[in-house]
C-alpha cells in the first residue's frame, strides 16, 4: 500500500467517523436523557476531534506531495500522523459508547422512578465497534463487532487485498 493509499484510507476513516458521529448526536438529542449542557460538550468534542484529523490528514498530504520531489523526506513522520489520527477517532467512538451508556443509565434510573420505559442493552440494535454503523452486516465477536466497512478499511490500512466476492 503505497503512502497516498494510506491516507486515502484514513479520510475514509474521517468520514465513516463524521457520519458516526451525526447520527449518533441525533440518536442522542432524540431518544437519550442528556442534558443539553452535555449534549454541546459532547458535539464540541467530536467537532474538534473531526477537525483535528482533519487538518492532521491535510498536513500528511502536503508532505506526501512534498515526498513526490524529495524522496529523501521520512515517510515514517507520515505514518505516524496517520496512526495518531486512527487512534484520535478510535478515542472518539470509545467517548460516544461512553455518553451512549451514560445516557442509558440515565433513562433506567428515570424509568425506575416512574418515568420513561426502561431500554435493555438486548432491545438496542448491535452496532459496529468502531464506527458505530447497526445498518450493515457484522461481525460480531463476545466484545466487539466490526461492520463490513471498517473491515475493508482495516484491510487496506493493512495491506491485505481483498477478491470481490470476499467485500459482498
Amino acid at each position: 500500500m503505497t503512502l497516498n493509499d494510506e491516507i486515502a484510507a484514513a479520510e475514509d476513516l474521517v468520514q465513516v467517523a463524521r457520519d458516526t458521529a451525526a447520527g449518533r448526536l441525533e440518536r442522542a438529542k432524540k431518544h437519550l436523557r442528556i442534558g443539553r449542557k452535555l449534549l454541546n460538550r459532547y458535539q464540541r468534542f467530536v467537532s474538534a476531534t473531526i477537525a483535528n484529523a482533519e487538518s492532521t490528514l491535510r498536513h500528511c498530504r502536503e508532505i506526501a506531495s512534498d515526498l513526490a520531489v524529495n524522496a529523501q523526506a521520512p515517510t515514517g513522520i507520515v505514518q505516524g500522523m496517520l496512526a495518531s489520527t486512527r487512534e484520535s477517532i478510535r478515542l472518539m467512538h470509545a467517548a460516544m459508547d461512553v455518553i451512549d451508556e451514560l445516557a442509558g443509565a440515565a433513562c433506567q434510573l428515570s424509568a425506575s422512578q416512574g418515568g420513561v420505559a426502561r431500554v435493555t442493552e438486548t432491545e438496542m440494535p448491535r452496532s459496529c465497534s468502531f464506527c458505530g454503523d447497526t445498518e450493515s452486516k457484522l461481525v460480531a465477536g463476545p466484545e466487539a463487532n466490526i461492520c463490513t466497512t471498517c473491515t475493508r478499511l482495516a484491510c487496506g490500512v493493512l495491506g491485505i487485498e481483498l477478491s470481490a466476492n470476499e467485500t459482498e
